[in-house]
C-alpha cells in the first residue's frame, strides 16, 4: 500500500476528500481535524459517499454517542495515534486511512511533534497494508510540509 500527501487549496479541500473517498473500496478510518463528525457525514452523504464504511476520529467535537466515533483532542497526539490504530485493527480486509487538514495539528502542537506523529502514522500504514491519504491545505507553514514530504510515498499539489 502507499501513502500520499495531497496539498490543496482550502476551497478545494472538501471536494478532493469526497472524490478520494468515492474511489476507495473497503472500510476506512476518517480523522477529522477541521469539522465535526456530524458535519463530515452531512457533506459525504450529500455527495453519495457510503458513510457506513467509515469509522471517525473526531478532533473537533462531537456529541453523538456512536461506537464508530472516537473523540480525541488534537493536542494529544499519542491518544490520536492510539485511536487510529484501534479502529484500523478492527477492520478486516482492504482498509484505508484519511486525515483531513493535517496542518491543523500545528495549531495545537509544535512542528517537531507533528512531524514525529506523521512519521509514525505513515510507517504504521506502510507496515500494515493500509492506504493512507493525508490532506493539507496550502498554508504559510511550508517549512512543516517540507519536513514531512519524505515520509510519504507520493506528494501531490493540486
Amino acid at each position: 500500500m502507499k501513502s500520499k500527501l495531497v496539498i490543496v487549496s482550502v476551497e478545494k479541500l472538501q471536494s478532493e476528500i469526497v472524490s478520494t473517498l468515492l474511489s476507495f473500496e473497503g472500510i476506512g478510518v476518517y480523522v477529522s481535524l477541521n469539522k465535526t463528525q456530524k458535519g463530515i457525514i452531512n457533506l459525504l452523504e450529500k455527495n453519495k459517499v457510503d458513510t457506513k464504511k467509515l469509522f471517525f476520529v473526531d478532533c473537533v467535537g462531537s456529541n453523538k454517542e456512536d461506537k464508530k466515533v472516537i473523540q480525541v483532542s488534537p493536542s494529544k497526539l499519542d491518544e490520536l495515534g492510539y485511536a487510529i490504530n484501534s479502529f484500523l485493527q478492527e477492520i478486516k480486509g482492504d482498509k484505508f486511512l484519511i486525515i483531513d487538514a493535517l496542518s491543523t495539528l500545528m495549531i495545537y502542537n509544535n512542528e517537531n511533534q507533528v512531524a514525529a506523529f506523521v512519521r509514525k502514522i505513515t510507517k504504521y500504514a506502510s507496515n500494515n497494508e493500509i492506504e493512507l491519504i493525508a490532506f493539507s491545505p496550502k498554508t504559510k507553514g511550508e517549512e512543516f510540509l517540507n519536513k514531512i514530504f519524505n515520509f510519504f510515498d507520493e506528494v501531490v499539489g493540486k
